[in-house]
C-alpha cells in the first residue's frame, strides 16, 4: 500500500479518457514522471509517463479499475522489490512474484534512476566470458559493455542469450544474470523456465516476463524493472548481466501507448522520445570504479529485423547507443553455422 500525500487529500482527479489501461487523468498539480498514483484506500492505480498543461497521461494497473473512482498524487515514483532472494524467481513486468512462491521480499528501490556519471565509472577492461568461441575470441565482451544482438526472426538471438546465461554457471566470480521477456508468447515463457531449472541456472537467474497477452503498463515497465534488480547488484559490488528479449516489441508497446495518447507520431510512427527511452535505459549498463564497489552492469539488448534490414528507425537507433553489435545472418544459418554470427559485420567496441 503506499499513502498519499496528505496536503493533497483535497485534490481527487478523474479519468477523463480510457482505453485498453491507456488514461488521461485531469485535476492533478506539480505531479511527476514515473509518480504512482493511488486510489483513496491507498492502493497503487497508476504510473504517471506523461503530462501537459491540464491532464496526466498515465497507464493503469487495473485494467478493470472503476473509472469512476477519484485518483490521488503518492509522491512516490514507481518501486519494485529486490533483494538477494530475487534470485531464482520469475517476475511479471511490475516486479512480483508470477512464480508461485510467495511475494517477492526485499526492500523497495526505485526503478527509473538516472545513468551513473562518467566519474563514478572505470574503463571496460575486465572480460566477461560467453562460453561462445566466435563470440570471445572475435567479439570479446567486457563487464560493463553494451552490446546488441540483432538479426531476422528464428536466427537463434534468443538461444545465443540463452547460452550465455547458461555458460555463467560454476563459474569463480558469479555473473548474476536477469533475462527479461517482453512481449513474447506465454510459451516461449514456459520453454525458458523449463531450460534454466533443467540446467539449474536458476541459482543466478532472474526472469522478468511480460508476455504478449498482459497489460501494456507490464509489458512497458519489465525492461526497466529487469534494469533496476541487475542495479542492485551493481552497487553491492558483484556483476550483473542483464539481457532484453526483445527491445524491438517494447519499442511497438510504446508505440500503442503513444498512440492512444494522440501524441505526434514521428518515423514508422514511433514517438519522437523512443530513443531517449531506450537510452536512459541502456546507458546505466556501467563498470563502476573502485571507490564505488568496482560492480559492474552489462546490458545484451536484442532487436529483430525484417529482411535484414538494419537501417530501419529502432534498430539503427540500438545500434547508435550501444558499444556494438552481434549480427546473425540468414544464409549462415541456413548454411548450418551455428551461431550465425557474421564476423564482418559484427564489431565490439570495447573488446580487443
Amino acid at each position: 500500500m503506499v499513502k498519499r500525500l496528505k496536503d493533497k487529500e483535497s485534490q481527487a482527479a478523474h479519468v477523463i479518457s480510457y482505453y485498453s489501461g491507456v488514461a488521461k487523468i485531469r485535476g492533478l498539480d506539480e505531479v511527476m514522471l514515473q509518480e504512482v498514483l493511488v486510489d483513496a484506500t491507498g492502493q497503487p492505480a497508476a504510473v504517471v509517463i506523461g503530462f501537459d498543461k491540464d491532464r496526466v497521461e498515465a497507464l493503469l494497473f487495473d485494467e478493470a479499475f472503476d473509472l469512476e473512482r477519484p485518483i490521488f498524487r503518492s509522491g512516490q515514483r514507481f518501486m519494485t522489490k529486490v533483494s538477494d532472494k530475487i534470485i531464482g524467481r520469475v517476475v511479471d513486468g511490475l516486479g512480483e512474484e508470477r512464480d508461485g512462491l510467495g511475494s517477492v521480499l526485499g526492500d523497495a528501490t526505485p526503478v527509473f534512476r538516472a545513468a551513473p556519471s562518467i566519474i563514478d565509472c572505470s574503463p571496460v577492461t575486465d572480460p566477461l566470458n560467453t562460453g561462445i568461441k566466435i563470440i570471445d575470441t572475435a567479439l570479446s565482451l567486457g563487464k560493463g559493455q553494451r552490446e546488441l544482438i540483432i538479426g531476422d526472426r528464428k536466427l537463434g538471438k534468443s538461444t545465443l542469450a540463452e547460452d550465455i546465461v547458461l555458460n555463467q554457471k560454476g563459474i569463480r566470480q558469479p555473473v548474476y544474470c536477469i533475462y527479461v521477456l517482453c512481449g513474447h508468447k506465454q510459451q516461449q515463457l514456459q520453454e525458458l523456465v523449463r531450460l534454466l531449472d533443467k540446467e539449474n541456472a536458476f541459482l543466478h537467474t532472474v526472469v522478468v516476463a511480460a508476455t504478449a497477452d498482459e497489460s501494456l503498463v507490464k509489458q512497458y515497465l519489465a525492461p526497466f524493472v529487469g534494469c533496476a534488480i541487475g542495479e542492485y547488484f551493481r552497487d553491492r559490488g558483484q556483476h550483473a548481466l542483464v539481457i532484453y528479449d526483445d527491445l524491438i516489441k517494447h519499442a511497438n508497446v510504446y508505440r500503442n501507448v503513444a498512440l492512444l495518447l494522440e501524441r505526434a507520431p514521428g518515423r514508422e510512427s514511433y514517438p519522437g522520445d523512443i530513443f531517449s527511452l531506450h537510452a536512459g535505459l541502456l546507458e546505466i549498463a556501467a563498470q563502476m570504479s573502485p571507490n564505488k564497489g568496482g560492480g559492474s552492469l552489462t546490458a545484451l539488448p536484442i532487436v529483430e529485423t525484417q529482411e535484414g534490414d538494419i537501417t530501419a528507425f529502432v534498430p539503427t537507433n540500438l545500434i547508435s547507443i550501444t558499444d556494438g553489435q552481434i549480427y546473425l545472418e540468414r544464409g549462415l544459418f541456413q548454411k548450418g553455422f551455428l551461431p550465425a554470427v557474421n564476423v564482418g559485420l559484427s564489431v565490439s567496441r570495447v573488446g580487443s
